[in-house]
């Protein structure tokens, strides 16, 4: 992770503690998106947690330091079953972790194929070598998760060589293949399906795969995509309530303090439920200084608020057999 600085976190040199009240919902408000690393970040990700209103999180930890935190922050956190990338890569392995997750009480399990990481793994959601791990997550009534697509920024930079990285078109023909397939599976589609750039791409898969979901994690990306066609997204996010989680894709770090993780809060309560125009406190790297994006707010309806801050995560969880708390 790149480190932490205060000018690209805190451009508008912003009072993070300052008070603010609790998102208007009733019960807990659960963060269905998040990257908690590692034990020792827990307790300024939970003051920070905690002055933002938000209660539980679904979270992507190592397996090594998942046993630590759920016994530290019992009720607080349910994990997504992640395979190893830092080690010798294997599927076994991945296997060994999926059933090791799920005795914790894992019941999601997440998939990340965007562009750069299947060029670099050399494996595809729909490769044969990954058959086994669907196969035993789906036989475990556990929920499949992915990260199909990237920003559409990153396609016109980074993903230039089609040749390496495939196209768009071919990513999500290979995701559809998979929802295909298992049409009758809840499915999680991460950063809004990986592709807030085309709602009507979005709407689509809602409308033809009904155990579809969707998180809005990612900040930075939510931030400049949204607000750019903040009256669109706020159009589809009140159609389709039911269907979308709130997610922030909060990453902790050893550099990455009460500021830095609130940074984020603040950006996302901004763009959910108020009608903020203005700058955000966070550097935008995909854009030069001095094109900043504004934030743009969409004022969600609190009855809106309500499903994507708690209801629809407390269905989706229960219907998996978890439960907070």
């Amino acid at each position: 992770m790149a480190p932490a600085k205060q000018n690209e976190y805190n451009r508008l040199h912003l009072d993070f503690r300052k008070p603010i009240p609790r998102p208007n919902v009733q019960g807990i408000v659960i963060d269905f998106h998040c990257h908690l690393f590692a034990a020792r970040h827990a307790k300024v990700w939970f003051e920070s947690a905690a002055h933002y209103g938000i209660d539980a999180f679904v979270t992507m930890t190592p397996l090594e330091e998942a046993l630590h935190l759920q016994r530290d922050w019992p009720g607080r956190l349910h994990f997504i079953t992640i395979p190893d990338w830092k080690a010798n890569f294997t599927i076994d392995d991945w296997l060994r972790r999926l059933e090791m997750f799920y005795n914790i009480g894992s019941r999601i399990i997440k998939f990340h194929v965007a562009p750069g990481t299947m060029a670099a793994r050399k494996m595809r959601l729909d490769s044969p070598e990954l058959r086994p791990v669907i196969k035993e997550a789906v036989a475990r009534g556990m929920m499949l998760m992915s990260h199909v697509g990237d920003p559409d920024t990153w396609y016109a930079k980074k993903y230039t060589d089609v040749a390496k990285f495939g196209t768009r078109e071919e990513h999500y023909a290979m995701w559809e293949g998979l929802l295909t397939e298992y049409r009758d599976h809840p499915w999680l589609g991460a950063h809004l399906g990986g592709n807030p750039e085309n709602l009507p791409r979005l709407q689509s898969l809602l409308d033809r795969y009904p155990n579809l979901y969707l998180d809005c994690s990612a900040t930075r990306w939510m931030a400049r995509e949204v607000s750019a066609r903040r009256d669109a997204t706020r159009e589809f996010i009140i159609r389709n309530a039911d269907r979308i989680l709130f997610g922030s894709d909060q990453v902790s770090g050893d550099d990455r303090g009460f500021d830095f993780l609130s940074s984020r809060f603040w950006t996302h309560r901004k763009l959910w439920e108020t009608g903020y125009v203005g700058p955000a406190p966070i550097m935008d790297p995909d854009l030069p200084p001095d094109q900043q994006p504004l934030l743009r707010g969409l004022t969600l309806p609190d009855e809106v608020l309500q499903k994507l801050y708690h209801d629809n995560g407390v269905a989706l969880l229960n219907r998996l057999g978890f439960s907070f708390g």
